[in-house]
């Protein structure tokens, strides 16, 4: 896997410094943040408040996040939520949408709780967790803000990185699943779900029946539900100056066990290889494929008990 012969650094962050040709040039506020010192920084006395003076607050920041700082909309789910970035924060809401959004409350209240959990662990890894700002109901939708990590996602550094350097990457995050390995559920719990339980995980997670199957299904009698992400793509990866500094969107995480994460990182969260399979022999292709691929083996479980 080699990076585009550019005179770019994978990690910069100044929209006016990103070359045209750059796969993710057209949504600058997408995976890449360099903080300034004018960049929007939320009010010490309405952070995670739903006093009434704060709902006002919250309700200002919301009515400033539009079109221009739009940064991920959802075309899937006319009840779903759009991500927009306004400064230092990270907003998750649907105000934008014609039709009412979806109960996200399970989802955030997850994210909320899984961030506390990990984010010790992962300090000392020099690893950051978001800090939750706010989470609550603004205009009868769920909304959710968080702080926006600096720094540049994996899967948009990686046009730029050597094969090295993305080998290093995977390594560093094997040292992520291994100290959340560590993390063991409440002593009482004897099956697996999200740090905060959903009555219907396929309904308010919206996740696919496959992937419920791979989690709940009686067929799986792994007794491990140790901590895990969940979600642990090259998107919610943010790296910079070789390090991974920093990982996001905890809403899919729970007492779930390793192998039980592996196999939805394997049949959901990525790319299958039985579906390019035929593209193979083309040399070409397989050099595409290959770099499609390269965060499959993640949780190879020999390789982690290497790392």
């Amino acid at each position: 896997m080699e990076g585009q012969s550019i005179s770019v650094s994978p990690y910069e962050t100044d929209p006016a410094k990103i070359p045209r040709n750059d796969r993710y040039a057209d949504v600058p506020l997408y995976g890449r943040y360099g903080p300034a010192v004018c960049d929007f920084k939320p009010q010490l006395e309405h952070i995670n408040s739903t006093s009434s003076q704060s709902l006002r607050y919250w309700e200002d920041v919301l009515s400033w996040c539009g079109d221009s700082n739009l940064v991920y909309k959802n075309e899937l789910d006319d009840d779903g939520r759009d991500v927009f970035a306004l400064g230092s924060i990270i907003i998750k809401s649907g105000h934008l949408h014609k039709t009412p959004t979806r109960d996200y409350s399970y989802n955030d209240a997850n994210e909320v709780a899984a961030v506390a959990i990990a984010q010790k662990p992962l300090a000392k890894l020099g690893i950051k967790v978001p800090e939750i700002y706010f989470m609550g109901k603004i205009h009868g939708g769920d909304v959710l803000v968080q702080q926006r990590i600096p720094g540049v996602g994996l899967n948009i550094a990686k046009q730029y990185l050597g094969s090295d350097e993305m080998e290093s990457f995977k390594e560093q995050a094997r040292v992520v699943l291994r100290t959340l390995r560590d993390i063991k559920p409440p002593s009482a719990q004897k099956s697996r779900s999200y740090v905060v339980p959903a009555p219907d995980p396929v309904k308010s997670h919206r996740i696919r029946q496959e992937e419920a199957d791979i989690i709940f299904s009686d067929m799986n009698t792994d007794i491990d539900f140790c901590f895990m992400h969940n979600d642990f793509t090259e998107s919610n990866t943010i790296v910079d100056d070789g390090k991974i500094v920093g990982l996001v969107d905890w809403e899919m995480a729970g007492y779930f066990g390793l192998e039980t994460a592996r196999q939805v990182h394997l049949q959901i969260r990525g790319p299958r290889k039985e579906s390019f399979a035929h593209l193979e022999s083309n040399e070409e292709i397989k050099k595409i494929l290959k770099q499609m691929f390269f965060w499959r083996d993640l949780y190879d479980q020999a390789k982690l008990n290497d790392v």
